[in-house]
């Protein structure tokens, strides 16, 4: 009897997992899983910000040519210097996000036709306008602006159409 009964334990089959496997299955699954959903949100968070700064390099492109167009004259901050029509900070909603955009004007004495207080002196110093935006979301999680910057001048050297230059070239035969 003793023989039979040590026979039938010995030839047992197992029939399921121990409770340690079935705790280490469930880790390396919940390892997985993890680690493949936050590879999509990251995925996701990428192309978000890609998208934003689609829209916000748009927006910019669309303000800077309107400044472009606009009379040399006009080209500044209202009670700035070099005053103007603009206003410094705009607010404005595209796609249902609030963006933030900011602008600086400046005027800009070129040193090819003499500084202010220079030799020669340049009595009229604002020979060109430089114009720097910034835009952001502060409500997307966005910590660095994105900026760009571009140059506007008068249509004549200095404002005044009876200036210029006249270059002559003589062969002698």
């Amino acid at each position: 009897n003793l023989h039979i009964s040590i026979y039938k334990m010995e030839h047992k089959t197992k029939k399921g997992f121990s409770l340690i496997e079935v705790m280490v299955g469930v880790a390396i699954f919940v390892i997985f899983s993890v680690g493949i959903y936050s590879g999509i949100q990251f995925i996701f968070k990428v192309v978000y910000q890609s998208r934003l700064r689609i829209v916000e390099t748009a927006i910019l492109n669309e303000q800077i040519e309107i400044i472009r167009n606009m009379s040399f004259y006009d080209v500044g901050i209202e009670g700035g210097s070099p005053d103007g029509v603009l206003q410094r900070t705009v607010t404005r909603t595209e796609n249902n996000i609030d963006f933030t955009i900011t602008r600086t004007i400046r005027n800009i004495d070129d040193p090819y036709d003499g500084l202010i207080g220079g030799e020669p002196n340049d009595i009229a110093p604002a020979d060109y306008k430089m114009i720097e935006m910034e835009i952001i979301c502060n409500t997307c999680g966005q910590r660095v602006p994105l900026t760009m910057t571009t140059y506007v001048s008068p249509k004549f050297l200095e404002g005044d159409p009876t200036h210029g230059a006249l270059f002559i070239e003589v062969f002698d035969a």
